[in-house]
C-alpha cells in the first residue's frame, strides 16, 4: 500500500492550481487535508461538507486532464482520486475522509 501512495505523490506532486494559492503544496501549510475540486462538481464539495473543520475544500483549475478531484493528506500523499468523467461514488470519498480525518464533526 505504501508504494501506491508514493506513486500518487510522484504522479501528482505539487500541482499548479488556479486559485488564490497557486501551488497545491501551499494549501497543505495549515496541516490540514485538501480536497481539490478541479471541475467545480458540487457533489464532491457536498460529500465532504461534514469535514470542513479538518479538510479545506478548494475549487481549483489545473492543466491535469486525468482527474476531476483529489483528496490530499496533510503530508502531501493523495488519499483519494476521482478520475475524469467518472460518476462520484460518494461513499468512497466519505470512506477516505473517515479513514484519514476521523468521523465527521
Amino acid at each position: 500500500m505504501a508504494a501506491r501512495y508514493y506513486e500518487a505523490m510522484v504522479r501528482y506532486g505539487d500541482l499548479d492550481v488556479g486559485t488564490a494559492v497557486t501551488r497545491s503544496a501551499a494549501l497543505l501549510r495549515e496541516g490540514r487535508g485538501s480536497l481539490l475540486d478541479l471541475v467545480d462538481r458540487a457533489q464532491v464539495r457536498d460529500a465532504a461538507a461534514a469535514w470542513t473543520g479538518r479538510v479545506n475544500t478548494v475549487t481549483a483549475r489545473t492543466d491535469r486532464v486525468d482527474v476531476d478531484a483529489l483528496l490530499i493528506r496533510p503530508d502531501g500523499c493523495v488519499a483519494w482520486v476521482l478520475p475524469t468523467g467518472q460518476d462520484l461514488a460518494a461513499t468512497t470519498l466519505v470512506r477516505a475522509l473517515g479513514t484519514w480525518f476521523g468521523q465527521p464533526a
